[in-house]
């Protein structure tokens, strides 16, 4: 019997999955995707009803072009879906603030990427950032980073957006089918799952934690760790207003160099409150298959002491936390670009905790790489040589 033939098969529909599943379909590719769980699910990075969006990238000036293409691609993605027709936005602009010391990573990092690719953004001292963002307590010793065009994205409403868009273009999207192994041959792939074996002349591996078993032999080095969300209930209208998106900005505190705490503005956004959260790669290793493990009283207790320090109205009660993994790379950066070993599979991980602002341009990436072996967007510092070097 011969087996289901594809043009593109997108092994793992999440975050960047999706979106490629959504960037393939539009172009008239044949293209399946294929999850192992529901769609969008809470076992892997794409849950919390927040991420961050940001242009002033400390982590690396070249993200920048990246950002701004990413951020066409979030405007067109709110006009297509849900926002175009009167339901929940995706894409919030609410300011940016970063605070940190002035030879420290996060400022100085954030000032050189704006200064080398001319984003409007002002630097502010401790008392000013105070002036404006009243909630905020902040020590002397500290400066801010102002970024007017920031704000955050809603994951759950993002993935969905793409993999709807993606079937409307005649994408077939399979969940709950496991990828049980794959193999290059000559002129294609072929992909074994838990029901059945297909075929087709390109792969995406877009598994997310799972990436690493995909990833086989080759390893790269990635790893996953739990991180920790919290979501408390600021009392009184006085903190909801001071708290509220209009006012309130979302928010990173470099508290332990160059990491730090973030959040957002209190949101509608699954009703839940005043996010926090720890951005520290590498604290925990787990498994991506493993049990989730409980939010403990001690870890909520840190996030509050953070809160008190610097946010002291917004320490309120909890409401509820979970954990989300993050997939992280040897050095932070993205792995995006082909396999190292075979031509006809491109692979997107390692992604590090600060990839999914970068989903639909991940997802334009891929498609360009599937459909002609290469694309126009500057992604070669991202590319796997740098890690097979070292």
């Amino acid at each position: 019997m011969p087996l289901k033939s594809y043009d593109v098969i997108v092994a793992g529909v999440g975050s960047m999955g999706s979106a490629a599943c959504y960037h393939l379909a539009r172009r008239g590719v044949r293209v399946v995707g294929i999850e192992q769980f529901d769609l969008p699910h809470a076992r892997g990075s794409h849950h919390g009803y927040s991420r961050m969006i940001r242009q002033s990238y400390y982590e690396h000036p070249d993200y920048v072009p990246l950002l701004r293409r990413s951020y066409e691609l979030w405007d067109d993605l709110n006009g297509r879906s849900c926002g175009g027709s009167g339901g929940e936005k995706i894409f919030h602009r609410t300011g940016g603030l970063y605070l940190g010391p002035p030879d420290g990573a996060i400022v100085p990092g954030a000032a050189a990427a704006a200064r080398e690719h001319g984003l409007s953004h002002e630097l502010l001292g401790a008392r000013e950032v105070e002036e404006r963002f009243p909630a905020f307590c902040v020590e002397d010793q500290y400066i801010g980073f102002y970024e007017e065009n920031a704000g955050f994205i809603v994951p759950e409403l993002a993935v969905r957006a793409h993999a709807d868009l993606a079937c409307a273009h005649g994408a077939e999207i399979r969940t709950g089918e496991g990828i049980i192994d794959w193999r290059a041959e000559e002129g294609g792939v072929v992909v074994r799952t838990s029901r059945e074996t297909v075929e087709a002349g390109h792969l995406l591996l877009t598994g997310g934690a799972w990436s690493g078993a995909l990833l086989r032999e080759l390893g790269a080095g990635l790893t996953v760790t739990r991180q920790v969300l919290a979501w408390l209930d600021p009392a009184g209208e006085h903190a909801s207003q001071l708290l509220a998106p209009g006012v309130f900005p979302c928010w990173f505190i470099e508290t332990t160099t160059p990491f730090g705490h973030y959040g957002f503005p209190m949101t509608s956004s699954g009703g839940r409150g005043f996010k926090i959260a720890l951005h520290q790669p590498g604290l925990e290793l787990v498994g991506a298959d493993d049990p989730a493990v409980p939010v403990t009283e001690e870890e909520v207790g840190d996030l509050r002491e953070i809160l008190r320090r610097w946010i002291p109205i917004a320490d309120g009660p909890l409401l509820t936390s979970c954990t989300c993994l993050y997939t992280n790379s040897p050095d932070g950066n993205f792995m995006l670009g082909p396999h190292p070993e075979y031509p006809g599979v491109t692979v997107a991980a390692g992604f590090s905790g600060h990839g999914f602002k970068f989903s639909p341009v991940v997802g334009e990436v891929l498609a360009d790489f599937a459909c002609a072996g290469s694309t126009t967007h500057e992604v070669g510092f991202l590319s796997w040589e740098r890690l097979l070097r070292s």
